[in-house]
């Protein structure tokens, strides 16, 4: 079977459901044809005209970016300015485009994960599990084939399926429930609509107040035994990242419990001070956020670019594991607008 744009779409909403995007956000089939074939893949951070041209130099038809390339509605597409360049010329290339922005925030191995993994922190878990997605689900049916309905909820990630016989009722019925994040409910009902096991009252789904383990924002993590200096840790950020230098206030003696966010997360800075992080690595900090107002805390600005690059070569990893015969590429051309001026002479201020 051919690979199309739809696979890998597919594909990427199965690790990044697009309902868990925020509501200002873009994600998914931006630009070009679902049916479209696909044979090379280009993975980057931001579509940048120099992007889009390495896309072209490498024969790949599409471009999987972690930055949507279009945020708001356009009115015209032109080569008069960069966008309408870019969405021109890849119109005009055959070369389509999928966004995985904050929805891949927010999933499990998604952008903080893979910042997480990279400065070696285990035991890793959820910064903040706002997401109170799941739904508990029951399914009262007739159908004889017990391993046939589990296994189709297996398929719909449902967990703790299980089911048990009605009493009371004629003809052998039997209730299953499970739980299941609410993106995964309407692909499930349709499912079992084919199936012919949706009957008018046979499905209930209810909200559950727990939050799910698979969907949040940030990552906590640890380092073993008594943590690491807060020095070695710096340098261990910026030798992970490949940064220079780095931007932070506080300070802490030992560092064993640290929380990360890729990109701007310092909305999270609450919820790491209370997890009792010593450390909080992100980007985008203002001045006034770098009062840390907490003794024994380090806030740790590593920038927008660094702290979200990782996950272009974790996309790329999961693509070619996924789809064998694909060529899957990550990006070389460096999209990063800021550049960093190093002094090599003593400050007074600073």
């Amino acid at each position: 079977m051919n690979t199309q744009v739809r696979h890998i779409t597919n594909f990427i909403h199965q690790w990044a459901p697009p309902g868990m995007k925020m509501s200002y956000d873009n994600v998914g089939l931006l630009i070009g044809d679902p049916a479209s074939p696909v044979s090379r893949i280009l993975v980057c951070l931001d579509v940048t005209e120099e992007v889009v041209d390495e896309a072209l130099e490498k024969k790949c038809e599409l471009i999987v970016s972690h930055h949507p390339l279009i945020f708001k509605e356009i009115s015209r597409i032109n080569p008069i300015d960069e966008q309408g360049r870019i969405i021109y010329k890849m119109i005009r290339n055959n070369i389509a485009l999928i966004s995985a922005h904050t929805n891949l925030d927010a999933a499990l191995d998604g952008v903080s994960f893979v910042l997480a993994n990279n400065l070696g922190l285990d035991d890793l878990q959820f910064l903040d599990k706002a997401y109170n997605i799941s739904r508990r689900i029951s399914l009262t049916t007739d159908y004889e084939d017990t391993e046939a309905v589990l296994k189709l909820l297996n398929y719909h990630s449902a967990e703790e399926a299980h089911f048990h016989e009605v009493d009371g009722r004629k003809g052998g019925q039997k209730q299953f429930e499970a739980i299941i994040d609410k993106h995964n409910v309407l692909p499930l009902r349709k499912a079992l609509e084919k199936e012919g096991l949706l009957k008018k009252g046979s499905f209930q789904e209810m909200e559950m107040a727990t939050p799910t383990n698979n969907f949040g924002m940030g990552v906590l993590g640890y380092y073993p035994d008594n943590g690491i200096a807060m020095d070695e840790f710096l340098h261990l950020v910026c030798r992970a990242l490949d940064v220079p230098s780095l931007r932070y206030s506080g300070r802490a003696e030992r560092i064993k419990k640290v929380a990360v966010c890729g990109g701007a997360g310092v909305f999270l800075k609450q919820p790491a001070m209370k997890a009792g992080a010593d450390a909080f690595v992100t980007a985008d900090i203002k001045y006034h956020e770098f009062f840390t107002e907490k003794p024994n805390f380090l806030l740790v600005d590593a920038g927008h670019y660094e702290s979200e690059f990782p996950v272009v070569e974790a996309i790329r990893k999961e693509l070619s594991e996924a789809f064998e015969q694909m060529d899957v590429y990550s990006v070389d051309a460096v999209s990063n607008p800021m550049k960093i001026y190093v002094t090599n002479f003593d400050t007074k201020n600073l």
